[in-house]
């Protein structure tokens, strides 16, 4: 059964399919429309721009004022997709080869910087004053930085000997919190709210995307993540995800030395008995229980501040609070 925030969630992702087909045209001759409709029609809910809408109209906004802002979150989400995908070697993405593969590394990252480039297009056509537009491009240009900063810490994260709980927060409120909270924020933007409202906005931000991202850890060792049937893709990565902070501090000697032998391979060199060690590890500390239940506490953490938000309507926002939460592609 659909709650209400999926039903706005399809209607606002129609709207911004239909953009997108604007913005960036299909079936041109240009070395770029074929790679990136590769990566578009491999599905994803558009839930990122969705989310923008919905707090921009719970706002007392119109939607229609925020909706360029909406697919250009869209299209930086992309963007980081195809990018990601080189720097963690995946190969596979919603079950279907990753653009590099498929395409080669300088066609995919050439494709990201057009979608770069196309995302800014978006909030400089936006039909709104200029001074919120201006806004928009800070907040977006701000949300791309810290991402980027992020991602930096992730990709020298991997398999380090001294990794705790507390430095994989601070990646993931650079990597994922900014990230998340932009399209909310674009939305309050756009509805013409204070710059308080906007501050506990970027504030949950801060909640959720760690939320999110322990989750996104936990669902990496199913089947479920779009991997083609991978499990384990993180640890054949050597990511510092959660569990492995979490287990890094509780770990033995012996336990932990094995961790970070594994952890450290080369992808290719990690077997899937490997995987099942790490795991064996995993759950010998209780990382994963551990995990689900610090993910769903930050949840709970973000109603203080959504009681705080000028709306009547705050179910709305525990909805996307619990919504975001979830893993998302």
């Amino acid at each position: 059964m659909q709650t209400n925030i999926e039903e706005s969630i399809k209607l606002y992702g129609k709207k911004i399919d239909d953009l997108l087909i604007e913005i960036i045209p299909p079936d041109r001759d240009d070395y770029l429309s074929e790679p990136i409709w590769h990566h578009l029609r491999t599905g994803g809910k558009r839930i990122r721009p969705a989310i923008c809408l919905i707090t921009c109209k719970e706002l007392g906004g119109n939607p229609d004022e925020a909706l360029y802002f909406a697919l250009a979150i869209e299209i930086l989400h992309n963007m980081f997709l195809l990018h990601d995908d080189i720097e963690d070697e995946d190969t596979m993405r919603r079950d279907q080869p990753t653009v590099w593969v498929k395409y080669g590394i300088a066609n995919a990252v050439n494709s990201g910087d057009y979608l770069l480039a196309r995302a800014y297009h978006c909030i400089l056509i936006s039909p709104i004053p200029s001074e919120k537009k201006l806004k928009l491009l800070e907040i977006f240009t701000l949300t791309y930085e810290k991402t980027v900063e992020g991602q930096a810490l992730d990709i020298n994260a991997r398999g380090a000997t001294d990794y705790t709980v507390e430095k994989y927060l601070e990646l993931v409120r650079l990597k994922t919190g900014y990230y998340l909270a932009c399209g909310m924020v674009g939305g309050a933007v756009a509805s013409g709210n204070a710059d308080e409202t906007i501050d506990k906005i970027w504030n949950l931000g801060k909640l959720m995307g760690p939320a999110f991202q322990i989750k996104d850890d936990l669902i990496d060792l199913t089947v479920g993540k779009g991997r083609g049937g991978v499990i384990g893709s993180d640890i054949k990565e050597g990511k510092a995800s959660f569990l492995y902070a979490y287990t890094s501090e509780l770990a033995n000697s012996g336990d932990k030395a094995s961790l970070i032998e594994i952890m450290t391979k080369q992808r290719d060199e990690t077997t899937d008995d490997d995987v099942k060690h790490v795991l064996n590890i995993y759950n010998r500390y209780g990382a994963i229980d551990h995990a689900q239940k610090y993910a769903d506490d930050l949840i709970k953490q973000t109603y203080d501040i959504i009681d705080q938000i000028p709306t009547d309507n705050k179910a709305v926002f525990r909805d996307i609070a619990n919504f975001m939460s979830q893993r998302m592609t």
